[in-house]
């Protein structure tokens, strides 16, 4: 299912909001769209304590919007308006009546065709249309919404161009949730892209600049994600970047940040992002022990599939397990039984017939439990999963 380039999605109409339609009837389209992007900037950006009202404010607009007759999309700022609320995963119906009424609309139809079909899910027919919208010309209002859709329609076939208009998107709607979605998507994109200075930069930047908004800790799951898959273990210019990335972070979101590398950095079992994330959470252990237990966890089972495992093995012995979570309690366990079978002494003897015919040397067994091992902490992560639902 794709997933709205902002937030906005239609819900049904319930009895607390008919009431508020009443005290929005003699408003414009165009003004209940834009008092909605604003309450949607300041919820989204800056808390999540305001979700059971915006659920509210979306339902209102999606039920008054409804009620305009086809004369009100001559006026641009209502045209507009129905664009944006669509790009931006509203009821495309709203778009699909104004084009059965045969009213004019107050906005490049080609633009307007664009938007409808992104909201109706033909992508291909969406990418066409506003492939041959100049961003530049459009009002500020709208031209950030069409960029970062455009981006997010070509984002698979042309990278590049997918960073371009991402970066397009963050300039023309600053300090909006179209930048935020914008940003933390450009920084992933530079990661896949192999550009890891621009990965750092962007990610720094989103941390700083929207570490309060809802999709934050989302985020630091994708950051920690790519951080761990690309060439960060013994690279000493990026693992230095990173503390220092980590380090300018919040305390909360540092510990989000932190907890995410480690889970994500054990799946791998890359020791060296977890440690790192082990010492920059240790900032702000004293405030969240329980936190510390956690790191302490997922370094230890990093460890065991390394040349460390006997030292992992034994800080796996001291966790508190009564700290521990369901999914970490799992974690603990699995890692245990990978250590035992790590610790187990190779069978001695004489080689077997695939022994011989491969060349193999009698201690091999002991490189295939540890590749073993390794395999199993990659499952780990996904197991885990199923096994706390």
């Amino acid at each position: 299912m794709r997933l709205a380039p902002c937030l906005i999605v239609l819900l049904s109409v319930s009895s607390p909001v008919a009431a508020r339609a009443a005290d929005d009837s003699g408003k414009k389209p165009f003004e209940l769209v834009r008092e909605l992007q604003v309450f949607q900037d300041q919820v989204v950006l800056k808390s999540d304590k305001a979700r059971a009202e915006q659920r509210e404010r979306i339902a209102n607009v999606a039920a008054q919007l409804a009620t305009f007759d086809a004369s009100a999309w001559a006026d641009a700022r209502n045209a507009r308006a129905a664009v944006i609320y669509v790009l931006s995963g509203g009821d495309p119906r709203v778009l699909r009546k104004l084009f059965a009424s045969g009213a004019p609309l107050g906005v490049d139809e080609r633009l307007a065709k664009g938007a409808l079909a992104y909201g109706e899910r033909r992508d291909a027919e969406a990418t066409e249309l506003l492939e041959g919208i100049d961003v530049d010309a459009l009002d500020r209002s709208v031209g950030g919404h069409v960029a970062l859709v455009r981006a997010l329609l070509v984002a698979k076939s042309d990278q590049r161009k997918a960073y371009a208009l991402l970066d397009r998107a963050r300039i023309v709607a600053p300090g909006t949730i179209v930048e935020e979605a914008a940003l933390r998507r450009q920084a992933i994109l530079a990661a896949k892209m192999d550009d890891l200075d621009s990965f750092e930069a962007l990610s720094d930047q989103y941390f700083r600049r929207f570490s309060a908004s809802i999709f934050a800790r989302s985020f630091a799951h994708q950051f920690a994600e790519e951080a761990v898959s690309r060439r960060y273990s013994g690279n000493e210019k990026h693992m230095a970047k990173l503390e220092v990335l980590l380090r300018g972070m919040s305390p909360d979101m540092r510990r989000d940040a932190c907890l995410a590398l480690a889970e994500e950095g054990i799946a791998v079992a890359n020791v060296d992002v977890v440690r790192l994330a082990g010492k920059m959470a240790a900032l702000d252990a004293k405030a969240q022990p329980l936190d510390a237990v956690r790191l302490m966890l997922f370094e230890a089972a990093a460890l065991i599939v390394t040349d460390d495992h006997e030292q992992g093995e034994m800080a796996l012995r001291l966790v508190d397990r009564s700290k521990l979570g369901v999914r970490e309690e799992a974690l603990l366990d699995a890692a245990l039984s990978v250590a035992r079978e790590i610790s187990r002494p190779p069978m001695l003897g004489a080689a077997t017939p695939e022994e011989a015919v491969s060349g193999e040397p009698p201690d091999a067994a002991s490189s295939t439990v540890i590749n073993d091992a390794r395999r199993a902490i990659a499952r780990a992560d996904g197991l885990l999963n199923e096994a706390s639902r």
